[in-house]
Formats: C-alpha cells, structure tokens, sequence
C-alpha cells in the first residue's frame, strides 16, 4: 500500500511587483541620435519611444547643425544609468524634464492608459 506525504502549505499572498515608468525628452544633434539610441538601448528597461527632427524654419548648413528630440521611456530606478549615457554620448545635448507616463499619454492625446 503506498503512502502519500501531506506537508502544510503556507498560503502566501503573492506580491505584484509594478515598475513606475517615466519618460524624458532629450534633444541631441542629429550626429549623436545614433550613439544615444544603442546606449539607451544598453540601459535596464529603458528604450526611446520617439525620435523625431526639429526642422528650424530659416535654418541653413552653415548656421547651426540639426537636432533631435528623443522620448525615452525608462523605469525610475534606471535614471541615473540613462543620465550616464545621455552625458556619455552626447555631452552637448538638452535634457528636458521628466514627465510621468500618464502624462506623456495625455500630452499625446490618449485620455486613458498607463
């Protein structure tokens, strides 16, 4: 006859672990949009959401380079790992401020979400 071993099991509630994510607007030169995409992308859970040109109205070769503004989505304990990277490949570029993702899907005209 066999036996079966019971052993009491300790229900535990299970813990959700839920990652606060933001999004920084950075605007780069367009030579460095590049290097700093593959470095974000190097970064834990960070990752550029939009990269868009800013086209200056009487803007010609000779009076300034072109720019980039970038929308990294990255979670708020990788903020000090993106700034790194930020400063790392593109020293001349402008960090913007940094939004919750809610907002940034309301500034994009998504009422909810996030």
């Amino acid at each position: 006859m066999a036996y079966a071993a019971y052993r009491d099991h300790v229900v535990a509630a299970t813990r959700v672990e839920t990652t606060v994510f933001m999004v920084l607007e950075v605007v780069v030169p367009s030579i460095n949009a590049c290097c700093v995409r593959r470095g974000i992308a190097t970064c834990g859970g960070a990752g550029v959401l939009r990269c868009e040109p800013i086209i200056r109205p009487n803007a010609s070769c000779d009076s300034a380079a072109s720019r980039v503004r970038l929308m990294i989505r990255l979670p708020t304990q990788s903020y000090a790992a993106v700034l790194h990277c930020l400063l790392e490949c593109a020293p001349d570029g402008e960090i913007g401020h940094l939004m919750s993702w809610r907002e940034h899907l309301r500034r994009q005209g998504v009422a909810f979400g996030g």
